[in-house]
């Protein structure tokens, strides 16, 4: 399977086992953003998944933590690009 890491190349995904950040299994497939993963039975239930859904709620508060990830990053840049 192929995905982007950070710098948007393709590269191979990782075949060992990680961590979903939604379901908390253990899965061999799915996608890394950051440093979070998401296995592809959660990421096809979060694209089908309806804003009325009962699970809507849940994967946006799940979410929630990649959110802050990607905040924090960005703040850690822009402090770092003006102390140079």
């Amino acid at each position: 399977m192929l995905g982007l890491n950070n710098q948007g190349t393709v590269m191979n995904m990782e075949m060992n086992r990680s961590v979903c950040m939604i379901c908390e299994r253990e899965c061999t497939e799915g996608i890394h953003i950051l440093s979070q993963f998401i296995c592809t039975d959660c990421e096809q239930d979060i694209c089908r998944t309806n804003v009325d859904d009962d699970l809507y709620d849940y994967f946006v508060a799940r979410l929630r933590a990649l959110w802050g990830e990607m905040v924090r990053l960005d703040t850690e840049r822009s402090n770092g690009s003006t102390l140079s």
